[in-house]
């Protein structure tokens, strides 16, 4: 779940990220390294989805959490 303020009348700022999972609200004052690795997912569903069709689904997610929970299902990859 994100909590946005107004910058500018044209844009938004994230200035929190709560975790869908565990329910922890991190920002940047209380963790930088938390908030930069918090997993974002928006999924715009299609026809015949089992979400509902052209539903949209998010999702936001700490670190720990996303490794708990689908760690095991996650290839990681070298990127240098």
């Amino acid at each position: 779940m994100r909590e946005t303020k107004k910058v500018t009348y044209e844009s938004e700022e994230v200035v929190s990220l709560t975790c869908d999972v565990c329910g922890v609200k991190h920002n940047r004052s209380n963790g930088i390294y938390e908030f930069q690795e918090f997993s974002s997912i928006r999924l715009h569903c299609g026809y015949g989805s089992v979400f509902g069709d052209g539903d949209t689904l998010e999702c936001d997610i700490c670190q720990k959490c996303l490794k708990e929970k689908l760690g095991a299902y996650l290839r990681v990859t070298n990127s240098i």
